[in-house]
């Protein structure tokens, strides 16, 4: 999580929010809303000062106050058509 935290405010001038965190149990899910400019180098794609925004979903296992275990799905291909690199999908 913090990796790609960090890859994204690396390459973008813009933020991460949590548009929505759930517990149940001993399991936190979130879902989190990438926003910003791609002003930066994002996994080997150079800056195309593009306005983009991705969403993930998080989930981590909590146990005596720690993260024990971890999942998280990201949508990467809006990101990439978003930056140009695939085809936008047909209306």
């Amino acid at each position: 999580m913090k990796q790609a935290s960090e890859m994204f405010r690396q390459g973008t001038s813009g933020d991460h929010v949590i548009e929505l965190q759930v517990a149940e149990g001993d399991l936190v899910v979130s879902l989190i809303r990438g926003r910003g400019v791609h002003d930066g180098e994002i996994l080997g794609i150079s800056a195309t000062n593009r306005e983009i925004e991705t969403e993930g979903i998080a989930i981590h296992r909590v146990r005596d106050g720690k993260i024990v275990e971890y999942w998280a799905v990201v949508d990467q291909a809006r990101f990439l058509q978003q930056v140009g690199v695939l085809p936008e999908p047909p209306a």
